[in-house]
């Protein structure tokens, strides 16, 4: 018995949207089933650069002055002003960052000055005084916590060295002291031992009130008559002294 055309039509559509339906079930299912990718960020961090010392900031000269030593940079920037009624310790400790580590740690003893610890870079150092009950020290801006030596033109790391002039050791003595007035040069003859005033103080005066002569203070530098130049610089000192 034959179908008729129309249901046989029928049944084909039929069979065709089934298996139409069946086809997008499946593609949704896996479409479904699988993962959306999740965008993440895959960059790196950068590390941060270390900093380090440039010649903007290290220091290039130790410039002694009469009230203070600074430390500066090749531009003269000043990286510390270190003055000398200030923390002798904590004076040390700053040149200690600044210059790194000492070449020489001592205590001198004298019976003319107070006991000291020194401290040294090279051609640089520097003394922190140490008063007690056997010294009598004078008063005021006389009696500085440390002063400074220069003994050579540079400190470590090649650090120049000199006074807010431009002095510096191993310069012509005779030619430091020529036309500075008599009260800023001394001829010592019983020691040997010649100093001239290099710089005074401004905010105090420079001549020490104590002495019953004059007797200037401030940078002093000093020679040996044997050698004729300036052996060393010292801040703040008597012009007349025995170091």
């Amino acid at each position: 018995m034959r179908r008729p055309l129309a249901l046989t039509l029928i049944a084909a559509a039929a069979l065709l949207t089934l298996a139409a339906c069946s086809t997008d079930q499946a593609e949704s299912d896996v479409t479904a089933s699988s993962p959306t990718p999740v965008a993440t960020d895959q960059a790196t961090a950068t590390p941060e650069p270390t900093p380090s010392a440039t010649p903007a900031t290290l220091p290039a000269a130790i410039i002694i002055g009469a009230e203070a030593t600074d430390i500066v940079t090749a531009d003269g920037t000043v990286l510390a002003s270190l003055n000398y009624q200030s923390d002798g310790d904590a004076a040390v400790v700053i040149l200690r960052g600044l210059l790194g580590d000492p070449t020489s740690e001592s205590v001198e003893e004298s019976s003319h000055y107070p006991r000291a610890d020194l401290t040294e870079w090279d051609g640089f150092m520097i003394a922190v005084n140490r008063h007690d009950a056997d010294f009598n020290p004078r008063s005021g801006p006389y009696n500085p916590a440390f002063l400074v030596k220069a003994s050579g033109t540079m400190a470590t790391n090649g650090v120049t060295i000199k006074d807010v002039n431009g002095v510096q050791t191993g310069q012509d003595f005779e030619a430091t002291a020529d036309g500075k007035p008599a009260d800023q040069v001394h001829y010592d003859e019983t020691f040997g031992i010649d100093s001239v005033t290099l710089d005074m103080p401004s905010s105090f005066s420079g001549v020490v009130p104590d002495y019953g002569l004059p007797m200037t203070y401030g940078v002093i530098g000093f020679t040996g008559r044997d050698t004729g130049i300036i052996e060393a610089i010292l801040a703040p000192t008597d012009l007349f002294s025995l170091t």
